[in-house]
């Protein structure tokens, strides 16, 4: 609008016609309008594309087109302008149909009085406002959604790196648990070997020497003396086997040698106690072999839960299980002792966090839950049993 006064283009090829419209709009009180006319659809797209119009006036009959073809096309040029479609009295249903095409309103010809007229023009101006509103709003709101969706994208990505930093992280501190268990492995071997190669060598050479000193000099020597030399034979002997279990603890030959089930067995006959020590393995398990570093994690977890049964529990029944299953090495101790606060005795010197290090340096778990009258310690440890040696691929 310019002035107050609306940009209105007349499209009427009818110099009657539109002659009449021109004095109905002239006549209107309400409105002032500043009329430009077009009597061909060619002419009224030049006008639409040489300035701004606020609201058409469009008979659909023109010589160069008719019907909704005339609509479909001013509106293609006019874009949200509003359109008043000028019908003849026996096409109000070419009016409605153009109504469904984009049209504002349409009127009847000889039936537009100045009020019909006037309150045309301003619902037409009104929706087309509104229209215009609803656009702007649905930009505003793409808009925002493409923002939002900018940011959720970027924080998406901050969020997929985190996790991939964090993911590398877990990979690195695994390998450090990982590198750690096997040096302290290494180390134990190491203390064992020397134990029994060393020390346990050297108290049995004690022994064979008082031995052979008794024997040799058993003439010589007094009943005191000789009751003396068969009780530091004696202590060699217990000290040579207290040296053994020591050695076989800190790294047990049968790990290596024949494997989990076996030397779990093993295991569970050397510890002392009150308690009865039960172990249950499937037949399977005997000759199952896996990944060292699994098969000395697994044996430390169970160590570990039986010394902690024993030392703290005051159980009288300890139960060991283990077996395999999908995938998965299962182990699972069980006492029926005094119980303990699991949470409070992590990090307290019951040995609980290193079962646990131990269990995720191989990618498995563990979960220790408590009561009195029951300790349940369980180890899930992805494995593959390894093929027997000597044995090729396709056999």
């Amino acid at each position: 609008m310019t002035n107050g006064a609306i940009r209105l283009l007349l499209v009427e090829d009818n110099p009657a016609d539109a002659r009449l419209l021109r004095e109905t709009l002239a006549e209107l009180e309400t409105l002032r309008c500043e009329v430009g006319h077009a009597e061909r659809l060619s002419e009224a797209v030049m006008l639409l594309r040489a300035g701004p119009v606020d609201v058409v006036l469009l008979d659909l009959s023109l010589p160069d087109s008719t019907g909704l073809d005339t609509v479909r096309a001013i509106h293609r040029e006019a874009g949200l302008t509003p359109v008043v479609v000028m019908t003849g009295l026996d096409d109000e249903t070419l009016g409605v149909a153009a109504v469904r095409e984009g049209a504002q309103d349409y009127l009847v010809k000889g039936q537009a009085d100045p009020k019909a007229l006037a309150r045309s023009i301003r619902y037409a101006l009104e929706r087309a406002h509104i229209e215009q509103e609803l656009v702007r709003y649905r930009d505003h709101l793409e808009e925002l959604v493409a923002q939002r969706t900018a940011a959720l994208e970027t924080t998406n990505r901050i969020l997929q790196e985190q996790m991939f930093e964090r993911a590398q992280a877990e990979e690195a501190l695994e390998a450090v648990r990982r590198r750690l268990m096997s040096e302290g492995e290494r180390q134990r071997r190491h203390i064992a070997a020397e134990l029994h190669d060393s020390v346990g060598q050297g108290l049995v050479g004690a022994k064979l020497a008082l031995g052979n000193l008794m024997a040799t000099e058993k003439d010589n020597l007094s009943p005191s003396a000789i009751d003396a030399l068969t009780r530091m034979m004696d202590t060699c002997m217990l000290i040579t086997r207290e040296v053994r279990n020591i050695s076989h603890g800190l790294y047990p030959p049968l790990l290596e040698a024949l494997g989990l089930a076996p030397s779990l067995k093993e295991l569970t006959r050397t510890f002392h106690g009150a308690a009865e020590i039960h172990i249950a393995t499937p037949p399977e398990m005997e000759s199952l072999r896996f990944d060292p570093d699994v098969e000395v994690a697994a044996f430390r977890i169970v160590q570990e839960a039986v010394q902690n049964a024993l030392r703290h529990s005051g159980a009288v029944h300890v139960c060991v299980t283990v077996g395999y299953d999908n995938a998965n090495l299962q182990l699972t101790v069980v006492d029926d002792g005094a119980g303990f606060d699991v949470h409070k005795a992590i990090g307290k010197g019951l040995g609980l966090l290193s079962m646990r290090e131990r269990a995720l340096a191989v990618r498995g778990d563990l979960h220790i839950t408590s009561r009195p009258g029951e300790t349940r310690v369980q180890a899930r440890i992805p494995a593959s049993p390894r093929k027997p040696e000597g044995k090729d691929q396709g056999s």
